[in-house]
């Protein structure tokens, strides 16, 4: 199922030059826009100073959590053990699992939508879920990259949201 959709998806690249240039911004790029944006929230004084520092504090032990399970587990990415894999660019090598990206992008994204607002939380999501397509799209991940790293951003989060509302 993995290597089935994961073939699926990356099947998309090189169809259309639009179509991959957009792919290759959205795998590589979309996530300085949502960080830029939450940043703008704080400028914008929609969020205080309090909630900025503990979205940041929260996604960055998230993306530091995934980066210490791939340094114990060690995992190739796809264009290193499948053929005819339509690569957009290259990346690491055995740092699959799970996607660092993902992982921020959705603990940022449900930060967001606990902290603050859960319409812009919406957006957010949105922007981490194209992300993870276009990071198969592009040949960098798996299918399953992607959803733990969805799954371990948005449960570390949930986990301190809990404790949060405990403490008070």
């Amino acid at each position: 199922m993995n290597t089935s959709l994961f073939y699926f998806l990356n099947n998309l690249a090189f169809q259309n030059e639009f179509f991959d240039t957009l792919v290759i911004f959205i795998a590589d790029w979309l996530i300085w826009w949502l960080i830029f944006i939450t940043i703008a929230l704080f400028i914008l004084k929609k969020i205080s100073f309090k909630t900025i520092s503990q979205i940041f504090i929260i996604t960055l032990i998230a993306w530091l959590v995934a980066e210490l399970i791939k340094h114990f587990y060690f995992s190739p990415r796809p264009f290193l053990v499948l053929t005819e894999v339509k690569l957009l660019f290259t990346h690491g090598l055995n740092d699959s699992f799970p996607s660092g990206h993902i992982t921020l992008t959705f603990a940022l994204a449900t930060a967001i939508s606990l902290f603050t607002n859960y319409k812009i939380g919406l957006l957010f999501f949105t922007g981490a879920f194209l992300i993870g397509l276009s990071r198969i799209i592009i040949g960098i991940h798996w299918p399953l990259d992607i959803l733990a790293g969805a799954l371990l951003g948005t449960i570390i989060v949930l986990i301190f949201h809990l404790f949060k509302t405990k403490l008070k």
